[in-house]
Order: structure tokens, then C-alpha cells, then sequence
């Protein structure tokens, strides 16, 4: 009988060395097939106890991927604009882009998940819906059936989306916040913590409160 072929697991890189990595970090060693190898962060340095060797600054990507051999990435990163760049940086530079999903979140086999997308522990996700490139899925939130979550969206821990709700791109829903069924959220609007959206909500706003009302913008 003949030698089983391996599979060499693909040497990953992960971009950012802060509290949101490290707990992307968690969900990463959850995945198979990938070795992660180290990461980058703005200034070389990372958080105490990332336990992940920093390889260099952000703005040393390709030295990098060329000293560390690697053929794939993830991008560790909480602000939404600064997510999404990176992972159009990272897909340029020819690297994969890939998933950090937890083994312990729940999601309907019918999810439709991007790339770059982080589900955190404790969270569910339900039949129907998308998760956009880039999108985050923080500890113990909850989106239920036909939800479209679009590029770069944040839903914060334990926050509640119920069914049919379509949160745009760059999207943060903060903390605790629930959103009930049917709602629109508009491009980079953020849902302040504990809020109640009980209507849609336009691009570009920040609403707070129980129910959910549009804070006036301050003036310049």
C-alpha cells in the first residue's frame, strides 16, 4: 500500500496585532489548513499576550509575504473602512483571503459567507442569510433568516438582527443593540449600543435609543 499524500497546511498571515486579532486569532486556530506564522501591525508592535510573532510593520506586506512564505492572509482589523482596504491590499499583493469562523458559533449550512468574514464564539447565524466580504460577526450576536449583511459590516457582541433585515456596507451595529425584522440599514450609518431599530435607517447616520432616532450631526 502506497504513502498517504499531505497536504501541506497554506502559511497564513494576519494583519493587525491588537485586542480584535487576538480574538480572531482564537477563531483562526478553529479552521483547518491553514499555519499561521506570524502578522503585521502599523507600528510593529502587538498587544501582551497576542502569543503570534510579529513579522514587521504594515507597510513591509511584500517583504514579508516573500521572507515568511506565505500564500494566504487575514485581516484582524475592528474599523470597518480600514477592514476593508486591507483586504483588497492583501488580494493585490496575490494573497488568499480567508475566514475566521469559530467552533463555536452555529451557522445554517445555507449561509452564504464572503471572504475575510470573522464569526466569533457563541454567535448564530440563520438559513438565508449573506455575510459580505469583510464582515464581522461578533461574540453572542444573532442574525436570523434571510439577513443580508453587506462588505465590511460590523454586528457587535450580543447584538440581536432579526429576519429579513438588510445592514449596508461599512455598517456598525454596536453592542446589545436589536434591529426587528424587515428594517434597512443605509451605508456607514452605526447603530449606537442598546438601540432599538424599529425603522429603517438611512446611510451615513448614527441612531440611539429605545426606539432608534437619527442623532443630529454636529455642526463643523
Amino acid at each position: 500500500m502506497g504513502e498517504i499524500d499531505s497536504v501541506e497546511p497554506a502559511r497564513l498571515l494576519v494583519v493587525g496585532a491588537g485586542g480584535h486579532a487576538r480574538v480572531c486569532l482564537d477563531a483562526l486556530r478553529d479552521e483547518f489548513g491553514f499555519d499561521v506564522v506570524g502578522c503585521i501591525s502599523r507600528d510593529g508592535s502587538a498587544v501582551p499576550g497576542l502569543g503570534l510573532d510579529v513579522l514587521g510593520r504594515d507597510d513591509e506586506l511584500h517583504a514579508v509575504i516573500d521572507a515568511a512564505s506565505v500564500s494566504a492572509a487575514f485581516v484582524a482589523i475592528g474599523d470597518n473602512a480600514g477592514r476593508l482596504r486591507w483586504c483588497a491590499a492583501v488580494r493585490r499583493a496575490g494573497l488568499n483571503l480567508v475566514n475566521a469562523v469559530s467552533l463555536h458559533a452555529v451557522i445554517s449550512p445555507s449561509v452564504l459567507l464572503g471572504e475575510g468574514v470573522a464569526v466569533m464564539a457563541g454567535a448564530v447565524v440563520n438559513a438565508g442569510t449573506t455575510l459580505g466580504d469583510g464582515v464581522i460577526v461578533n461574540t453572542n450576536a444573532s442574525i436570523d433568516h434571510d439577513c443580508v449583511v453587506a462588505a465590511g459590516g460590523h454586528v457587535g457582541p450580543g447584538a440581536a438582527i432579526c429576519g429579513g433585515v438588510r445592514i449596508g456596507a461599512g455598517v456598525l451595529v454596536g453592542v446589545g443593540a436589536s434591529v426587528i425584522p424587515g428594517v434597512s440599514i443605509g451605508d456607514g450609518s452605526i447603530v449606537g449600543a442598546g438601540a432599538v431599530v424599529i425603522s429603517d435607517v438611512p446611510a451615513g447616520v448614527t441612531v440611539v435609543g429605545n426606539p432608534a432616532r437619527v442623532l443630529p450631526s454636529r455642526p463643523e
